[in-house]
């Protein structure tokens, strides 16, 4: 069920639901992403709405590192004071993301890069504490799940404890190099690859 707060949440959920591509997908999530950071009062000073300005765009599918960048025009001194929307060239979140699964992820990575859009460059305390004021709890909370996700995804190899299961993935294999930190019995190396 979806619950609607006011007219921006209603017109946001209803470009959701009309969008039929990622592309479309993620315009409609920027717009309710920008929605919900002109209520935030610690923001209401900041160019909120030039964000909308900002292209969007996707990272590459074997992304596995990076789930979200903001990529500021050339020449830009992200160490200077006033860096503004304009200043940047693109916000790009990984392609997953996007997912029904993983959307409310998706927001909170495109919340975090327009906090670096609005000119707060560095994962400073004063960033951190605008990151905590994003009102989705478990977005913001979905970052570790979605990266073992995608290196479960792009595995070669589980490198597994025999006696406790714990599995790790990995795309080389350990060869016997590596203890389970738990147990201190050296792990095994599982394929992933499907046999026959």
């Amino acid at each position: 069920m979806v619950l609607q707060t006011n007219i921006l949440d209603w017109a946001a959920t209803q470009a959701m639901i009309r969008a039929t591509n990622p592309q479309e997908e993620l315009v409609a999530l920027s717009a309710k992403v920008i929605g919900k950071m002109g209520r935030i009062s610690q923001l209401q000073n900041l160019p909120v709405e030039e964000l909308h300005d900002i292209p969007l765009g996707r990272l590459r599918r074997d992304a596995v590192r990076l789930h979200a960048v903001c990529r500021y025009n050339k020449g830009v001194d992200k160490r200077a004071d006033g860096l503004s929307p304009s200043d940047v060239r693109r916000v790009d979140v990984h392609p997953d993301s996007i997912n029904e699964q993983w959307r409310r992820y998706a927001a909170f990575l495109l919340y975090h890069e327009y906090l670096h859009a609005l000119g707060f460059v560095g994962h400073d305390r004063t960033f951190r504490a605008l990151e905590r004021l994003w009102p989705d709890e478990e977005g913001r909370t979905m970052g570790k799940s979605f990266g073992d996700h995608l290196r479960r995804r792009s595995a070669n190899w589980l490198w597994t404890c025999p006696q406790c299961g714990g599995e790790h993935a990995r795309t080389k294999r350990s060869n016997g190099r590596y203890r389970c930190r738990t147990c201190r019995v050296t792990l095994l190396d599982v394929s992933t690859e499907p046999q026959g």
